[in-house]
């Protein structure tokens, strides 16, 4: 008897996917976005990076992407005219919707996917650098699993800028860090995608991989003695679903422009040499400093 042969990716048929863009308020502990008060804006996402708002950038990638039928943007209605305004610019397709964001973002990512039932991405405004290999990367990953979640090694975002990130996340066979992209095989998984968002080793990021993996779990990752897939097999059985990591090679797409410094990074990266002055953005941050 001839066993069976397992599909290539490539023969699978693709659902169409729904990208949900965060575009909320990034405040800090002030109750403010430094980032965007320096560029006299509320919302970080209408700043202006290589020559138009932060948010085109990703709004781009997503509405012209194949996979991507429709396009949904969580952020407050007060932000609704701006960025419709950088909508109406855009080449793209599908279909495109404005939510109003929510206090909680799993309850934003719930109002964005209401009339969706099929799977979701979702990636925040900020993540500028944003490629059409990882939405595809992501894709064909929720052809087998619930909830899926993109890292980058160490060595990848250091390969990109030396000195992009300085949080990562200690396993035993590496060192990651995490990508402002997570995905779901339908809204119903929502609750899971919280946890794994912004999953760094303190503070609020602890209790989120606590509810992910277990104290054990959260004890091992800080003694360096849990694995990734070790990890990822405690988060899929305490959670009772199919969980998988998505290994990013582009070391870039850890980087978001989330501080002074990152947005100087993600500007030279995007290849834009226009001068800023102190007066927009701080003394010192024109250029990335390696």
């Amino acid at each position: 008897m001839t066993p069976p042969v397992s599909p290539d990716i490539d023969d699978i048929e693709h659902p169409p996917l729904r990208l949900v863009v965060l575009a909320g308020h990034g405040l800090g502990p002030a109750g403010v976005d430094p980032l965007a008060e320096r560029f006299g804006e509320k919302h970080r996402c209408l700043i202006p990076l290589a020559g138009r708002p932060l948010i085109a950038h990703v709004l781009q990638t997503a509405a012209q992407h194949p996979r991507v039928a429709s396009l949904a943007v969580c952020v407050e209605r007060e932000a609704f005219d701006p960025i419709w305004d950088v909508l109406t610019r855009l080449p793209g397709r599908g279909t495109i919707a404005l939510v109003e964001a929510k206090e909680d973002i799993a309850e934003s990512v719930r109002a964005a996917a209401e009339d969706w039932d099929g799977p979701l991405l979702v990636t925040t405004a900020d993540h500028a650098l944003l490629s059409p290999e990882s939405i595809d990367a992501m894709a064909d990953m929720l052809v087998g699993c619930d909830v899926t979640f993109a890292l980058a090694r160490r060595d990848a975002v250091e390969a990109a800028h030396p000195s992009a990130l300085r949080n990562y996340i200690a396993l035993r066979d590496g060192e990651f860090a995490t990508c402002d992209l997570y995905g779901m095989a339908g809204a119903r998984f929502v609750d899971a995608v919280d946890v794994f968002r912004g999953a760094r080793i303190g503070g609020r990021e602890s209790a989120r991989i606590l509810r992910a993996i277990g104290l054990v779990g959260l004890v091992m990752i800080k003694l360096g003695m849990e694995s990734l897939s070790g990890a990822v097999v405690r988060a899929s059985r305490r959670m009772g679903l199919r969980v998988r990591a998505v290994i990013m090679a582009d070391g870039t797409q850890a980087i978001d422009v989330d501080n002074d410094r990152t947005y100087a990074i993600v500007r030279d990266l995007l290849g834009d040499s226009t001068p800023v002055s102190p007066d927009e953005l701080g003394k010192g941050v024109a250029r990335a400093v390696a």
